[in-house]
């Protein structure tokens, strides 16, 4: 049976930096071909991401290279007419900023609030988000044309695959989903989410290291990107007829090479003087210039090698010649020394995230980790894959390898659009945290009394704010496979048949989890809001001691949870009517 035409689209949004590739699946190879040519990419052939940034204007926007055309102007310098705008990513998932305080030290921790105060009016973060996905959208509309004739896509089925971080909050994922839905890409059912790193082992597994890795073995995803840190664990467990493979651990947390930036920034500051970087940022330009070859140059070159006891960055010819700050000629001496002083902190961050995540796999498993692979924009660093490297040989006495594939920064998208050609199959992942359903249950003796609720249908106490936990963390948890749960809803006759649930998420270990809905470890995730108005002629109708009738619906919310995004739908007397409505995310 032959393949059903479309091009598969996968679209990497980034905290610093974004990617798009795309393959044909009537190509016999199906060849992955990530867009290397973007607008306003002066000077640059053949670049795998863009910038992601955005450039409000009082008459337009700007996006990606083109947000660095117009003189910019920064959000303390100035008001928000003309302001740069960057890590909007992180701005969808405020609660990832409060988990990461404390961890890394921070000339500004991320500078997200002045970021927000930077908004231009009555745009919120994900209005802006939508932007820029649009944006990339049309512009990867634009290379496909080329290829498949103007308007191809009222012939040819166009399948869209967004990757976002593990660490994601579900309410992040669902303003994700609203940005990505605004921007044209897809509604919620059309569009296919996955971690970040699952992308990046599928890229590894099917493209790079498919003889590499046997069966049995255990290998670490450590996707280090431009916020985040996404670490997940795969056993392989066949290759034929397909790569099959099922997740073992799930770690990671926030710490990219955005941290790196702000702590170069402070560097810089403490060497030359925070007025005059101050006064560089007024210029832009030369802020802009500085910032761009240690971000672009410094950040991919530096590996602490003896060849490297000095090195030096652009300052863009606007600080004068001064012996005592070591600047001569627009650019500033860095010895060794301090450059690795600069790297280190995120660096030890990120060693302490592998060493838990490889000890995670041994304690929960049995399994050894035979491999790390390194990817995502900061995993491309070899600074970074010399200290890991090191560091797990001293720990695991040389028995891990720690490998840095090439193509390393676009291995996410590059794994996106493998997702959409179905060529790996996960047969299990491990639920990242615990997610249950809030409801009532019959009264007992020794429930919290202030919760006990007189039921006048069925004529006895009940005890609200009891939980139903569909999977609680860590569990092994397949795609196809259908949790589902029984719920009781009484109604007057006469009522409009509408049903609201609550579902609820645990962050705490699973021996830890609570019965008490309104315990302080359990948080609201979303509501689902159910219309049995369409069945009322299948409803049991019941009638009490009082004579009173009423509607006794047992139902079933079944739970799907899938690479990064979860599902509901309503099942009733077997029959299945259709998704639950989403109301809203905490």
């Amino acid at each position: 049976m032959s393949k059903k035409h479309k091009i598969v689209v996968g679209i990497d949004f980034g905290t610093t930096y974004s990617g798009v590739a795309w393959a044909d699946t009537s190509s016999a190879t199906e060849e992955i071909n990530p867009i290397r040519q973007w607008p306003g990419a002066t000077g640059r052939h053949d670049v795998d991401k863009v910038p992601s940034e955005m450039r409000y204007t009082p008459i337009e926007f700007k996006w990606g290279f083109q947000a660095d055309e117009a003189t910019a102007v920064r959000p303390q310098v100035s008001a928000q007419k003309n302001t740069k705008l960057q890590y909007m990513k992180l701005l969808l998932d405020p609660s990832q900023e409060k988990k990461g305080k404390g961890r890394v030290q921070l000339a500004d921790p991320l500078g997200l609030a002045q970021m927000r105060q930077a908004l231009p009016p009555r745009k919120l973060p994900v209005d802006v988000a939508s932007d820029y996905l649009k944006c990339l959208k049309e512009h990867a509309l634009d290379v496909l044309s080329k290829s498949f004739g103007t308007n191809f896509w009222n012939s040819i089925p166009i399948e869209y695959h967004l990757t976002i971080p593990a660490v994601w909050s579900e309410a992040a994922k669902t303003l994700t989903l609203q940005a990505a839905e605004r921007a044209g890409i897809g509604s919620k059912n059309e569009l296919g989410l996955i971690a970040e790193p699952e992308a990046a082992a599928l890229y590894c597994l099917t493209d790079m290291y498919h003889d590499l890795l046997k069966i049995g073995e255990t290998f670490v995803v450590a996707d280090c990107g431009g916020g985040t840190v996404d670490l997940v664990s795969y056993k392989i467990l066949a290759r034929k007829p397909n790569l099959k493979v099922k997740e073992v651990a799930v770690g990671g947390g926030l710490c990219g090479s955005v941290f790196l930036n702000r702590r170069f920034e402070a560097f810089v500051r403490k060497r030359i003087g925070s007025e005059v970087v101050d006064e560089m940022i007024r210029k832009d330009r030369p802020y802009r210039k500085m910032m761009k070859d240690f971000d672009e140059r410094l950040k991919h070159i530096f590996r602490d090698s003896g060849d490297q006891e000095l090195l030096d960055c652009d300052l863009g010819n606007t600080v004068r010649n001064d012996v005592t700050k070591r600047v001569e000629d627009g650019f500033l001496e860095i010895t060794r020394k301090e450059m690795s002083e600069v790297f280190n902190p995120v660096i030890q961050e990120i060693l302490r995230l592998v060493r838990e995540e490889i000890d995670t796999v041994a304690l929960g498993s049995q399994d050894r980790v035979s491999t790390v692979l390194l990817v995502g924009e900061f995993g491309s660093s070899p600074y970074l894959q010399k200290q890991l490297s090191d560091h797990i040989a001293a720990m695991y006495q040389n028995r891990i390898k720690v490998l840095q594939p090439p193509n390393a920064w676009s291995a996410v998208v590059r794994g996106a659009v493998i997702c959409g050609l179905q060529r790996v199959q996960i047969q299990s992942r491990k639920a990242r945290r615990s997610y249950g359903v809030k409801c009532r249950k019959s009264w007992v003796p020794g429930n919290p009394t202030k919760y006990k609720q007189w039921c006048p249908f069925e004529e006895e106490y009940k005890c609200a704010n009891r939980m139903l936990w569909y999977v609680k963390k860590g569990d092994e948890v397949s795609e196809t496979a259908e949790l589902a749960m029984s719920f009781q809803c009484l109604f007057a006759l006469n009522s409009p048949l509408k049903t609201t649930n609550t579902v609820l998420a645990s962050d705490s270990p699973a021996i830890n989890l609570e019965e008490n809905s309104a315990h302080h470890n359990v948080y609201t995730v979303c509501t689902l809001d159910t219309d049995l108005s369409h069945i009322r002629n299948h409803l049991l109708r019941c009638q009490n001691s009082k004579g009173e009738s009423y509607y006794d619906v047992h139902y079933e919310l079944v739970m799907r949870i899938h690479s990064a995004q979860f599902t509901f739908e309503f099942r009733y007397n077997g029959v299945t009517y259709g998704d639950v409505t989403t109301a809203a995310f905490a």
